[in-house]
Order: C-alpha cells, then structure tokens, then sequence
C-alpha cells in the first residue's frame, strides 16, 4: 500500500510528531519519527510488525492510504461525484438583475465603462419561469437564488417581485424558498431585508475593504467620494434589526493591508458587533487585469499569502463572526462545477460561472431555450491537460482554481489558474492549528473549553 498522493505530510507540529492531512476528507492523524517512516516504506514492502500491520489497517480505512493510483482515482471520482451536487438538495441560481453600479471600485473592470443594462420586464418573467422549471426537473426540494450584481439594491423591484413569486411557487409545490444579496451595501436598508425574510431564509453578504482609509481609497463613487461609513451603517443597523438574518462580511485586499483590516475588526468590536456577523471573511481583491487571474487576484502570490495569513489569524483571534471561517471551510469544488447551479445575466443568457456573466460568447444557453452546449470553460477538464495538477495533492477541491477568472485574463477557455503557493500556506496555518488546538491544549485551555 501507499500514502494517496492527497495526503499532505507536515513535518514537526511538535518536535518528533508530524500530521498527515487527507484533503479529501479533511481529516488529520499524528504519528511519531518511527510510523512515519514506515509508512514510507510501505510501498516496497508490507508492514514488519503487529503494531506496523494495525497502524496500516487503520490509516488505510480512514483513506489516507491506497491499493495504488487507481484507487487513489476513485476516491477522487466519488469525492467530485458527491461534490457536484452542490448544496444537497438545494437549486442554486445566481441572478443579476444588472450589471450597472452605483460605485466604480478601482479595481473593477468595469469601472471605466460601467454598465448601464437592467434585465427587462419580460427576460424577468422569463427568468423566473425557467428557474422553476428547473426546480421540477431535478426535483429539488429547495430553491436559493442569489442576487448579485452589478449592484443588485439598484433594482430592489425586480428583487421584490420575483422573491415573492418563487417563493408563492415553492410553496405551492410543498418546497422551500431562500435567498441571498451580495452588496455594496448603498441602500441596504433593514425595513427591505425584513421584507425578504418574510418570504424565507436570507443572506446578506456587504463588503468593506479594510478601515475606512483604505476602503475609501479603493470603493469610491464615480465623484471618488469615499462610501465607508454609508456601508458601515448599512452593516450596523442589519445586525441590530433584522432578527434571522445571516449576515456575512466580505473583503477584498491588497498584499500588505494586513493592519488596515485589524483596524477595521477593532472598529467592529467597538460599534457592537461581536457575535452579529455570521461569517467573515477576506480574499485578495479580484483583478481581471493580473497576470494572475479573476478570483486570484493580484501579482505578488507570496506577500499576497503573507497578508492572506495574517489578516485570517486576526479574524479567528478576535472571534467576532458566529462561525470560525478558515481557509479550508472555503475550499470547496467551485459552483462551475456543481449541476444545480445556474447563473443568470440581464439579457437572460445562462453561465456555469459567475465571473464571465454578460459574456456572451461563453454563455451556455438562454432562460427562454435553456441549456444549449455545454460550457465551454470546462468542457475539455482543463485540469486532466496541466500535467501539475495531476500529482496536486489540492486537486479535489482546486478542480482548476478560478478557470473563469483566468479566462478573463486572458481570452481563452480551457486554462487553469494555479495557486499552489496560497494553498500550501493557508493549508498549512490552518491545519496545525486545528490538530495542536486538539491535541496539545494546556489543562486550563481545555478546562475553559
């Protein structure tokens, strides 16, 4: 037998124990000097003890070791097979009622030639007759459409009508309705999401990126006004009176940022806000423009990783969010992947992938004659043709990285978007912390636990 080749070995977590990490089950195991060198060995000859011969049995139920590479292949198969679902038993639908903005953030791609199409009356009605029967035809108990922009507050009408309607359908059919807005937070406004939560369960996600220096710096309005203390507002007064609500906080930074966005966590905890926010976190800003791709982000990858650690250690020390949100609870098979999930653009064009909406050469079909070719971004499994990825211990949950944010960047479908150095790193930080939290508490940490 053999280790599986997702199967991280991290060296030392305390001097002579060591942690094999399985990626596709996201389980840990610690093993001293001696089993981690017989482990080693394993793959020439069998285990030379009673105790070696238990140690293999255990590890090799558990996954982290395998008959070979063929075996290694099918628990990558059946991980993307379960992976592909999605949210169990969930449609899930990215809307964007518009794509026009009421901010021109510096780093968007569209802040130069904003624009200004909004969804028509009949593209929405048609929108919503296609989401529906796309709930009938995978037979999914529950619908969650996610409106997004643009700036989707911009047309709180269209949000109004068609929540209502989806969620009178959903009812009707004996299923559930929920949603989510992703915002800039201009005009969020509590009396509207109550609205909303009368029809279901929803999710509001705002962003601000870092204190209100660098924010204004970088989300500014078209006269380059500052918007941070308008958003910061938006997210106070949410948290205080929209009782249900599951609130999440974005951001997007710039390598080095690290401080600004501890200042703007101390500015959370003084308004109040401990224990409000559901989730938070941060990821480097999005440039179509990098070398590096969409949702990779900018240039630097290793200051880039530097400041993704840092600012991720100051989130979980603080303990502000209801829920610790790490590197590994993000990575997870990328929407494009999933078969009950759809994103939906302002002329009614279909997309596998939110980063290329509105581009309608890599569309895969219309609301009006569904779904027409398959996507053309993954199609060819761009993954099976880097020859890095095959030996990638991330794989499972990479499936290729941003492949839409690195086909904005440059042209072309069928590319992948490396980040193995974020990976490595985050991967790393976060899975010792896990294990020595476990297992190497003090007895009054654990007493307080």
């Amino acid at each position: 037998m053999q280790i599986s080749r997702f199967v991280i070995t991290y060296r030392d977590a305390v001097p002579g124990e060591h942690v094999l990490y399985d990626v596709v089950t996201d389980t840990y195991v610690g093993v001293d000097d001696t089993l981690l060198g017989a482990v080693g060995s394993w793959r020439q000859s069998p285990p030379q003890t009673p105790g070696e011969k238990e140690a293999q049995a255990s590890l090799a139920e558990l996954g982290f070791l395998v008959e070979g590479r063929a075996a290694d292949d099918e628990r990558l198969a059946a991980f993307w097979n379960q992976a592909r679902e999605g949210i169990p038993g969930t449609m899930y639908v990215t809307w964007l009622p518009t794509l026009a903005c009421n901010l021109a953030c510096t780093y968007c791609f569209q802040k130069d030639h904003p624009a200004t199409g909004h969804m028509s009356a009949e593209t929405e009605a048609a929108t919503v007759d296609f989401i529906l029967r796309q709930v009938e035809e995978a037979g999914t108990p529950r619908l969650l459409v996610h409106f997004i922009g643009g700036e989707p507050l911009t047309r709180k009408d269209l949000i109004r009508r068609s929540a209502r309607a989806l969620a009178d359908a959903m009812a009707g059919r004996g299923g559930t309705f929920a949603w989510e807005i992703t915002t800039n937070g201009i005009g969020l406004e509590p009396s509207f999401v109550n609205e909303l939560l009368a029809l279901g369960a929803g999710t509001v996600k705002l962003t601000l990126d870092g204190d209100a220096e660098t924010h204004d710096a970088a989300r500014v309005y078209r006269n380059g006004k500052g918007s941070f203390e308008e958003v910061f507002r938006a997210l106070t007064a949410v948290a205080g009176e929209c009782p249900g609500l599951t609130l999440r906080l974005g951001g997007n930074f710039r390598s080095g940022q690290a401080s600004s966005y501890e200042r703007l966590l101390d500015r959370m905890e003084a308004a109040g806000l401990r224990g409000q926010v559901d989730e938070i976190r941060f990821k480097p800003v999005i440039d179509a423009g990098s070398p590096q791709g969409g949702c990779g982000g900018c240039g630097d990858v290793k200051a880039e990783t530097e400041t993704l650690v840092q600012i991720g250690r100051a989130v979980q020390q603080r303990g502000l969010g209801k829920k610790p949100v790490g590197a590994i609870d993000s990575a997870t098979l990328c929407e494009i992947h999933w078969k009950n999930a759809w994103v939906i653009d302002p002329e009614g064009r279909l997309y596998k992938c939110l980063d290329v909406a509105g581009r309608a050469e890599v569309s895969v079909g219309t609301v009006r004659d569904g779904q027409r070719r398959e996507d053309p971004l993954t199609v060819g499994r761009p993954w099976e043709s880097h020859p890095p990825c095959a030996t990638c211990a991330f794989l499972p949950v990479c499936g290729g990285g941003c492949i839409g944010g690195r086909y904005l960047q440059t042209g072309r479908a069928g590319e992948v978007l490396c980040r193995l150095e974020q990976f490595e790193t985050s991967f790393r930080e976060e899975v010792l912390s896990r294990y020595l939290a476990e297992f190497h508490r003090s007895d009054d940490e654990k007493e307080a636990a």
